[in-house]
């Protein structure tokens, strides 16, 4: 099967974006839509809309008749012994705030351990450390080594007779390591304790048969399967879901209610608390049936692909990858020496190439590899060879700009601060306000005509910030919320503030140079009225700057703002 039979059934490819194709290697984050999946859920409202479970009428039946046959779908395709041990849920983050939150009633006592390993997720380990603050319970980690592999070798130490639970992914998402789950569990089995997975980023790429692992719980999201957001499965073994009480309470989990007392359904009602995500549910059936039928073309595929992705990476001068490049899904995290993750994905993004930049909600597993983040490349099979050939080739230009082996942009920065030497006053001259359409940077920024342009600017720009010097870069002076890290320090002089600031981001700095280059003309009182979006409009910065990244720039405004206070 060609490449393009796969690509051919997700519609958003048939699109343009800015007279380019678009290449989309953000699949850990969430996957394209399939037609036969935007048909049934667009077929679901348009012709059977009904609530399950409810009522009598014909409608409904079919509803309900539908909504369950895809319970017993999922159980096929995830090979549980029953249907009943199938819960749905909003996603794979709810599925695991469920049974932290059930398991702590009763199930976990003081004293016990739970185990996580520094791989996991934020969903997958902030629960567990709630519970385990409340309840007395100790947090045990399985470390990584330098790459960000499991260091299993002393796994006996670390799960012993104090386990209570294992909670452990599937595989990686930050990295894409396919972690030896049935190893773990089989271990954590010796000593009593239960066991999570969280099967987010497996379940799209490999076969999971939850019986042949011998977990007790698993869960996985429908959008990272090419179905819809807002649905998700927990898989549990039966005889523990019957033992566990309701996670809320409402319409369709009650037996009987009188206000003496109240009795439950059964599995699987007893979790599933109110009008579910009916559409979704079809949507993510539609969207197992398509693995189900495509599932060796898109494993030959996404094989193939990631081959190609490592092969052309390999060519490019000062990266380093992290994670098991041999045992891995077709994801891929890497840095390169001497170049800000952030930037990188703002100069890919103007190429309309869509992936990955930070800590990937993986922050413990970053501090243990002693980095601030990756670039990660997640690939899905309707990706194709074309992408990635575009992809490094546009990642090589961007890293010449990133990087520039001439004198060319030094040589421009001495110039434009001959141009600007005694125009930009940061001790001020008492006046009281200041026209930015004259301002050195705004106007430069103004007189641009294309994105390399305004980067080259932007650059420049960042060159002549008061930089904050390293003794000050310290939690005292960071501004929570930007998308890099940021600090700043504001002193007042006279009517006046004096700003300094750093990022390691260079297109941060520079933005940060922009900004503050009125508010150094400004007085305080018109600094408190200084809007950012309507500044960043001005220079026609509104399309270069992401939500992301203006939520920062306007978390330093604030900071500003407030000091001023």
């Amino acid at each position: 099967m060609s490449e393009s039979f796969l690509r051919q059934q997700f519609p958003i490819f048939q699109q343009l974006n800015d007279d380019k194709s678009w290449v989309y290697f953000d699949n850990g984050a969430t996957t394209q839509k399939p037609q036969i999946v935007i048909d049934t859920v667009n077929r679901f409202y348009s012709q059977q809309n009904a609530n399950v479970h409810r009522a009598s009428h014909s409608v409904s039946a079919a509803a309900t008749e539908a909504f369950e046959q895809t319970r017993k779908d999922v159980a096929a395709f995830i090979n549980a012994s029953s249907e009943k041990e199938i819960i749905w849920t909003k996603g794979t983050t709810e599925s695991v705030n469920l049974i932290a939150s059930v398991l702590a009633k009763g199930h976990l006592a003081s004293g016990d351990e739970i185990v996580l390993s520094a791989l996991e997720h934020h969903a997958n380990i902030v629960p567990w450390q709630q519970v385990a603050n409340e309840h007395g319970l100790r947090l045990k980690i399985i470390p990584v080594d330098e790459k960000g592999v499991l260091k299993i070798d002393n796994i006996k130490n670390v799960i012993t007779n104090k386990t209570a639970l294992v909670a452990i992914s599937h595989v990686s998402n930050a990295l894409g390591n396919i972690n030896p789950v049935a190893m773990i569990i089989a271990q954590a089995k010796k000593h009593g304790a239960l066991t999570f997975v969280d099967g987010a980023q497996a379940i799209a790429h490999m076969p999971v048969d939850v019986q042949a692992l011998d977990c007790d719980f698993y869960a996985f999201s429908g959008h990272k399967v090419f179905g819809p957001t807002g649905i998700g499965v927990l898989y549990g073994r039966q005889v523990l879901l019957d033992g566990l009480p309701p996670y809320q309470m409402g319409g369709e989990m009650i037996e009987k209610v009188s206000f003496s007392d109240t009795t439950f359904q059964g599995l699987p009602f007893k979790f599933e608390a109110g009008t579910p995500n009916i559409a979704g549910v079809l949507g993510l059936g539609a969207a197992l049936a398509f693995v189900r039928q495509y599932r060796s073309d898109i494993h030959s595929q996404e094989q193939a692909l990631y081959t190609a992705l490592i092969s052309g990476l390999q060519s490019i001068d000062g990266i380093r990858f992290w994670g098991e490049v041999n045992n891995s899904i077709c994801t891929q995290s890497f840095t390169i020496e001497g170049v800000n993750n952030q930037d990188l994905g703002v100069l890919l993004n103007e190429h309309n190439i869509a992936l990955r930049v930070g800590h990937h909600c993986a922050m413990p597993l970053m501090e243990a590899l002693g980095i601030d983040g990756t670039v990660r490349v997640s690939l899905s099979c309707y990706n194709t060879h074309d992408d990635i050939s575009r992809f490094v080739d546009v990642l090589k230009r961007v890293l010449h700009t990133l990087r520039p082996t001439s004198s060319s942009v030094e040589a421009a920065a001495r110039q434009d601060k001959l141009e600007q030497k005694g125009k930009i006053d940061n001790t001020h001259n008492g006046a009281s306000s200041v026209n930015t359409d004259v301002l050195p940077i705004a106007s430069k920024i103004r007189e641009a005509r294309s994105w390399d342009e305004i980067y080259r600017q932007i650059m420049l720009a960042g060159k002549q910030l008061n930089k904050l010097p390293p003794e000050d870069q310290i939690g005292q002076y960071e501004v929570m919320g930007c998308e890099s890290q940021v600090w700043l320090k504001c002193e007042k002089q006279g009517k006046h503030l004096i700003l300094a600031a750093h990022s390691s981001s260079k297109i941060v700095r520079g933005l940060l140079a922009i900004i503050f280059e009125p508010l150094a003309h400004l007085t305080l009182s018109e600094i408190k009225q200084f809007s950012l979006a309507s500044y960043i409009q001005s220079l026609g910065l509104g399309k270069h700057v992401s939500q992301s990244r203006g939520n920062g720039l306007q978390a330093v405004i604030e900071e500003i703002q407030r000091q001023v206070r």
